[in-house]
Formats: C-alpha cells, sequence, structure tokens
C-alpha cells in the first residue's frame, strides 16, 4: 500500500477507485526547503518526493521516488512506473494545475531510470532519455562536462592548495551559490552509471551495440513505452531493437572516448572554518555501477576501481556564502545536508577483469560537480584535474600530519613492540617507513609470491623481500638470493649499486612461459643494507625514527631536522 502524505485541508482517508490502492491523507511532510515527501510505501519500500517544499504544486512536477535496498521494485522499470501511474488520481485531486511531471528513480544514490507523463496523456509514465542540448563547436564532437570551461569559455585556470571558492547563482530560488558558468553539455540522465557504460562498452566494440540482449536492455529502459506497446509482436520488437541500436550509436558519438558518468548521493559535513570548505567524505574506492538488464555478454554489475574517488574531499565556500547555503537548506531545525556529486571518469578499456557477469574496470577521476539536488541543474561547485590533484595534495598532506602525531605519541611504546617483533617485521617496518607500523607486516616469501602472481595469469603482486644482488645497473639486475628473481628500478634515474644486500618494495610478475623463469620486480623502494643480511635495519628505535621523519616530510614538504 503506497500511502500519500500531500496536504489537503480537512485531510483524511479514503480509498482511491481503479488502482486498489488506500491513500492516507496526513499533513505534508516538508524534508526540506527544496523538496516535500508527498507518498510512501512501507510494503513497497519506497519514497516519492516533489521539489518545491510547500510549493510543490506547480504547472511542471519534478518527482523523486526513492527505492530502499529492500525494494523488490529496484531495477524493475515496470513495476516503478506501475507505481509512479498510481499517482495520478493524486494529481488530479490535489494538484489541478499540473499539466506535466517528470520522475526520477534513485536506487542507493544512484539515478536509474526517468521517466514522464502528462495530464493529456492520463498521467500514464513513460520512461524517456532527455534530448542532449548541442554541443559546443570544436574539432570534436564530445559534450565538454561542467567543469571544462570558465565563464568566458576558456580553460580554468590553475588551483592553489585550496580549490576556488564558487561565485554565488544569479537566480534566488537556486539552493546554493554556483559558480557563474556557460550552457553546458552533461550527458542526461538516461546515459549516466549504467547506462553510461552500455555506451561506453559499445564506443569501444561496435559489435556491442549489435548485441540483441543490448538493444533489448536500452529498449526497456530508454523506450518503455513503445516496448510494452509491441507485446509479442516479433516484427514490432524487431524495429525497436533497430532503433535501439541506432539510439545508442548516437548517443555514444557525442560521448567522449573512454569516458563514463556516474552521479552518486551522499551528504556533506559541517562547515570547516579552517579549511574554507563543506567536507564530503567518500568511502571506499570502488564505485559499482548496477543494472537490471541480464543477457549474452551484459554485466549484471560493473565495479570501477577509482583509488582517486576519494581525493573529493568537499566544496569550498567562504564563510558568508557557506551562511546563506545552510540558511536556505535549513527547515524547522532540520538541515538537509542531501547532495548530489556527478562524476568524470576516464576508464581504461585494457584493465577489463572477472567474468560475463561482473566485469571490473580502472578508472582515473578526470573531474565532478556537486548539486543541491536530484534534477543536476544548476552545479554548487565544479572541481577538474587541477582542483581534484591540490586536494589529494592537501588530503595526503593533513593524513600524514595526523600520522605524525599519532607516531610521536605512539613512540615508545612502538619502539617496545618492535623490540619484541621477529627480524623479517623489523624489516618489512624499515624499508614500509612511509607507512605506520604494522606488527603483522612481514617480509614476503618468495615462493608465495610467484604462486599469487601465477594464479591471477602473471599480474603484478606487490611484495617487499631482503635480496642479495649478482651486480649493478638500473634494470634487470640479478639476484643470488633468493635466487630466479631480476630487479628494475620504477625511477628511470635509480640504480643499484654494488652488488650487496637490499631491502626492496615493488611489485613482482611471474612470466606464464617457460620452464621455471625468472620472476621480475619493478622496485619502487630500495635500501642498500650497510651489514649483512640488512642487521642494521632490525634496530626498533631507527625503525620508529625512519617513519617519524618520514610522516615529518611528507606534513611539511620538508625533511625532518
Amino acid at each position: 500500500m503506497i500511502r500519500s502524505v500531500l496536504h489537503t485541508p480537512g485531510a483524511r482517508q479514503r480509498l482511491v477507485a481503479g488502482v486498489a490502492m488506500a491513500m492516507a491523507l496526513i499533513p505534508m511532510a516538508a524534508r526540506a526547503d527544496d523538496e516535500a515527501l508527498i507518498a510512501r510505501s512501507s510494503a513497497r519500500h519506497i519514497e516519492v518526493y516533489a521539489a518545491g517544499g510547500a510549493n510543490w504544486c506547480q504547472p511542471s512536477l519534478h518527482l523523486r521516488m526513492v527505492l530502499t535496498s529492500e525494494s523488490a521494485d529496484r531495477g524493475n522499470p515496470a513495476a516503478q512506473v506501475e507505481l509512479l501511474d498510481k499517482m495520478r488520481r493524486e494529481f488530479e485531486q490535489t494538484c489541478p494545475t499540473a499539466e506535466r511531471a517528470d520522475a526520477n528513480v534513485s536506487e542507493d544514490g544512484n539515478i536509474t531510470g526517468h521517466f514522464h507523463a502528462e495530464r493529456s496523456s492520463g498521467w500514464t509514465f513513460a520512461a524517456v532519455t532527455p534530448p542532449a542540448s548541442t554541443p559546443p563547436a570544436s574539432s570534436s564532437a564530445e559534450p565538454p562536462p561542467p567543469w571544462a570551461l570558465s565563464p568566458d569559455g576558456s580553460a580554468p585556470q590553475g588551483a592553489d592548495a585550496t580549490p576556488a571558492q564558487p561565485t554565488p547563482a544569479a537566480t534566488p530560488p537556486e539552493p546554493a551559490p554556483a559558480p557563474a558558468a556557460p550552457s553546458i553539455t552533461i550527458p542526461p540522465v538516461g546515459d549516466q552509471n549504467y547506462w553510461g557504460y552500455l555506451l561506453f562498452a559499445g564506443k569501444n566494440d561496435p559489435s556491442f551495440l549489435a548485441n540483441p540482449d543490448v538493444q533489448r536492455c536500452w529498449a526497456q529502459g530508454h523506450m518503455q513505452s513503445e516496448w510494452f506497446r509491441a507485446g509479442s509482436d516479433d516484427f514490432r520488437q524487431h524495429e525497436i531493437l533497430e532503433k535501439a541500436g541506432q539510439d545508442m550509436q548516437a548517443q555514444s558519438s557525442v560521448i567522449g572516448p573512454n569516458l563514463i558518468y556516474a552521479s552518486i548521493e551522499t551528504e556533506f559535513g559541517h562547515y570547516d572554518f579552517q579549511t574554507g570548505m563543506f567536507p564530503i567524505e567518500i568511502h571506499g574506492d570502488t564505485l559499482n555501477l548496477s543494472g537490471s538488464c541480464a543477457g549474452d555478454g551484459i554485466p549484471s554489475r560493473v565495479p570501477l576501481h577509482v583509488p582517486d574517488m576519494q581525493s573529493i574531499t568537499g566544496f569550498a565556500m567562504s564563510p558568508e556564502d557557506a551562511r546563506n547555503f545552510e540558511r536556505k537548506r535549513e527547515n524547522f531545525g532540520w538541515m538537509n545536508r542531501r547532495i548530489w556529486v556527478l562524476m568524470t571518469f576516464e576508464v581504461d578499456p585494457k584493465s577489463a577483469s572477472g567474468n560475463g557477469g561482473q566485469t571490473a574496470y580502472s578508472a582515473t577521476l578526470r573531474g565532478y560537480a556537486v548539486y543541491g539536488n536530484s534534477h543536476m541543474e544548476t552545479p554548487i561547485y565544479q572541481a577538474g584535474p587541477e582542483q581534484i590533484a591540490a586536494q589529494r595534495a592537501q588530503a595526503a598532506k593533513v593524513a600524514a600530519e595526523k600520522r605524525q602525531k599519532q607516531l610521536m605519541a605512539r613512540r615508545d611504546s612502538e619502539i617496545q613492540q618492535l623490540s619484541n617483533a621477529p627480524p623479517p617485521v623489523r624489516m618489512a617496518n624499515w624499508i614500509n617507513d612511509d607507512k605506520p607500523v604494522e606488527l603483522f607486516r612481514s617480509l614476503n616469501n618468495i615462493r608465495d609470491t610467484r604462486f599469487a602472481s601465477m594464479q591471477n595469469n602473471g599480474s603484478p603482486v606487490e611484495a617487499s623481500f631482503l635480496v642479495q644482488t649478482d651486480g649493478s645497473g638500473h634494470k634487470d639486475v640479478a639476484t643470488t638470493w633468493p635466487g630466479h628473481l631480476d630487479l628494475t628500478m620504477a625511477d628511470e634515474k635509480a640504480t643499484f649499486g654494488d652488488a650487496g644486500w637490499y631491502l626492496v618494495r615493488g611489485t613482482l610478475s611471474t612470466p606464464t612461459t617457460g620452464d621455471f623463469p625468472d620472476a621480475q620486480m619493478t622496485v619502487v623502494r630500495a635500501y642498500a643494507c650497510k651489514q649483512a643480511q640488512c642487521a642494521d635495519a632490525t634496530d626498533p628505535t631507527e625503525i620508529e625514527n625512519r617513519k617519524i621523519a618520514n610522516a615529518t616530510q611528507a606534513a611539511t614538504g620538508a625533511p625532518a631536522p
């Protein structure tokens, strides 16, 4: 049962005929100035919000249907249309001025569907793909993301360590100050997240768009009303599938190479007066793009591994703008902290791994924009590669400062703990002096590391070793201990000196052909030992001093005194 919480005088319970749905009328639940909760169903685990707060009833309605993790309607466009269609009586009786409605479906903070209905069509919802506006004239058809241009149309200026403050929005109804920017084309909701993956896959492999299962997936999500009207008519379905393939081809042609746009819903924290930012916390470095399609060659879930996604640490505002921003989002003492972050990822097609049902990729964050509502019309804040790099550097500095303070506070106790640890653990902490003390970290075993690499088709595996070189140089330096291991410095300017003992850290890969071939290790960190078997790298006090010095250097940008 769906319960309406639309505010009408003399609210009372009534039955809505024709749809077998009970509507209990109680005072409207105002979630924030920009949204109102107008319907919910505890049985179907959904909530429906309308933009505009108390003034939500307008000729054009903007709705957001949130499906919780327990909803059985997730990933089911047909069921979602059925739920939205049950709102028609409420539109007719409670909001007679409404002529049209757009509804976004939100699952796990991701927009997974966009639907539209008109009064003239009896408030029957159907899936739509919002038309993309004409891209700016350039040598490429790729539409620039919202952070690509400055107000005069030129490339953005370089960023300081703290991102530049945005310019307040010119129109009062917007929920937050926004940077002045030209009209910029970004992919519509229907081309983001999982749909964005389909376009990415089709751009890199044209045969993917010819797959009938892929075309059926697109048709069911973007041409829903046509697909349902086709019923079991094979010829009509074939026409729609061809149309879906053409639509995907057209949409993928205006998106840059290897780009996927994805949006998430999250919350901002309390204003940080020291950094001049509202903090945002992104949990983890993997974003899952989930779809509802099933078929040959179509993954149901696409994990994007994006290590630099955690560099999204917040959005900058001056104290005065921040005060006004919070005032506009506060309602009866409750602060609406919900925001939407639209991100641009550059995905490496060659990094694909996994099986047909779940294909994972490595990606790089190229830009992001923060919005105050799910319609994502005017950004609150925008960041490009330079701002992201500055934020990443600032976050690393803050983390190093925190680590330095923790190390100083725990210095004596950690020296005692290292004194009781075996030599391989002490050596591992010596070569990993840019990390906290880890009593469970030990030097790796060459046999186990080779096996781990072979298990993954020879892919690189992180490892730390005690080695004895059999010569000097930069590349392919052989070892007498542990043997069958060749070393190459990651830094082109770095070399191994005379033959001797070293502690090394890096990635080991193993050739998959040949009779026990030598493993190859790319060394990112090396220490030339002063004593045999690196006995000098087992002093607990020196290990702790190295870690503190490293943290001090990272926090201040200069070596510790």
